[in-house]
C-alpha cells in the first residue's frame, strides 16, 4: 500500500519571515529545540526558503566565534555570513513536498539532503505542514510484520 503525505503530515510546522532578523531566527528555534527544519515564509505563507540548526550554527559560529572550517567555507561565504543581517540572506533554497505524493519522496528528501522534517506546501507553496521522520517510522512499525 502506498502512504501518501497528507496521511502522516502534521500541521504543526515553525514559521520564520523572510525578513526577519537573524537573532529573531535564533530565538525562534530556541523555543522549540526539537524543530530541525523552520520554513521561511513570505507575508502570504508561501514558503521562499529553509532554516536548519546547521545552517544558524555555520553563521553563529562564524560571527561569534570566528569559526572556519574547511571545507565549509571560503572567502565569499564567510564574508557573507559576516555580513549578513536577514533570514533571506542566509536561508537555503526551499524543498517541499505536496500533500498528494507519495512518502517515498519524503524518504529520499531526507536521506539526499539529511532533513528529518519536510515541509508540505499547497499548489500555491502555501506551508500546510511538514512530514516528520518519526511519523514515517511509527507508521511503518505499525504495519511492519513483528514475527
Amino acid at each position: 500500500m502506498k502512504r501518501l503525505v497528507k496521511d502522516l503530515m502534521t500541521e504543526k510546522f515553525v514559521r520564520i519571515g523572510e525578513k526577519d532578523l537573524i537573532c529573531v531566527a535564533l530565538e525562534t528555534l530556541a523555543e522549540d529545540p526539537e524543530t530541525m527544519v523552520a520554513c521561511v515564509v513570505d507575508e502570504a505563507d508561501r514558503l521562499k526558503g529553509l532554516i536548519t540548526p546547521k545552517g544558524l550554527l555555520k553563521a553563529v559560529g562564524v560571527r561569534e566565534y570566528g569559526t572556519i572550517r574547511y571545507p565549509f567555507f571560503e572567502g565569499p561565504e564567510v564574508l557573507h555570513l559576516l555580513t549578513s543581517k536577514y533570514v533571506q540572506e542566509i536561508m537555503s533554497a526551499p524543498i517541499s513536498v505536496k500533500a498528494d505524493d507519495e512518502i517515498a519522496k519524503v524518504i529520499d528528501i531526507m536521506l539526499d539532503e539529511g532533513f528529518y522534517e519536510v515541509p508540505v506546501v499547497d499548489e500555491e507553496g502555501r506551508v500546510l505542514g511538514e512530514v516528520h521522520f518519526f511519523g514515517i517510522i511509527l507508521s511503518a512499525s505499525e504495519t511492519l510484520d513483528r514475527e
